[in-house]
């Protein structure tokens, strides 16, 4: 400590590094916090650390509460953190870390150096959590799951696409039912899958509509294609 507001701790280059005793302070109930029985947190799930700059991007390290993640980076040289529109955002700027450096945490060493990083942008710090299949459940992990191109809470998943072919095969079945033909195109695209249809007969193929949200809360889909097929009959 080098006075009743500062302390300090030097890397293998002893180089040191100056810390408020309020952030060590806040690592220390950070970590104490994190050390409780997993069963008193509730928590089911682990924490990613992916550090991003550019287009490059790492997963770091893993952590067992998002508490623990915020202790550790806390440790980082340079290490902000901003609120944008309601929005936490966290970064470090790489100028600040030595040539190499170490974060010891919980007893694990983790290597830094400026060298790492493209010193003339800062990285993001995302965080990321995964369901940590270790630990016994009951339920649906928690999380999301992209389905085509849209994003889908894990426990919605199930209903979302037994829904959403229910209603492709009804649309299918009375364009069929109709003298057209029906074709699924565009997996894979910005907008996702969509629902093409041609008269039988007929070279040109038509869009109805994307298998999106939107198209499964369609409440009376006859009446939706027939007014679509009309439109450009």
């Amino acid at each position: 400590m080098i006075n009743n507001s500062f302390g300090v701790f030097s890397t293998t280059e002893e180089i040191c590094f100056v810390f408020h005793l309020k952030t060590l302070e806040l690592v220390d109930k950070m970590i104490d916090k994190c050390q409780q029985p997993k069963e008193s947190l509730g928590g089911l799930s682990m924490v990613i650390l992916e550090l991003y700059q550019n287009d490059y991007s790492k997963d770091l390290v893993a952590f067992d509460c998002i508490e623990e993640g915020k202790a550790f980076v806390a440790q980082i040289p340079g290490y902000t953190l901003e609120t944008e529109d309601g929005f936490e955002v966290e970064y470090f700027n790489p100028k600040n870390i030595p040539d190499y450096m170490e974060i010891i945490f919980n007893g694990n060493i983790v290597p830094l150096s400026k060298f790492m990083f493209d010193p003339e942008e800062n990285v993001d710090i995302i965080w990321k959590e995964i369901s940590n299949l270790s630990l016994k459940n009951d339920r649906v992990i928690e999380g999301y799951s992209k389905i085509d191109a849209y994003v889908v809470n894990n426990d919605e998943v199930k209903t979302y696409v037994e829904e959403r072919e229910v209603n492709y095969r009804q649309a299918k079945d009375f364009l069929e039912c109709s003298g057209y033909e029906v074709d699924r195109s565009f997996f894979g695209s910005e907008d996702g899958e969509a629902i093409l249809y041609r008269k039988k007969g007929s070279k040109d193929w038509h869009f109805l509509c994307h298998l999106d949200p939107m198209f499964i809360e369609i409440e009376d889909l006859e009446e939706y294609v027939k007014e679509e097929v009309g439109e450009i009959q």
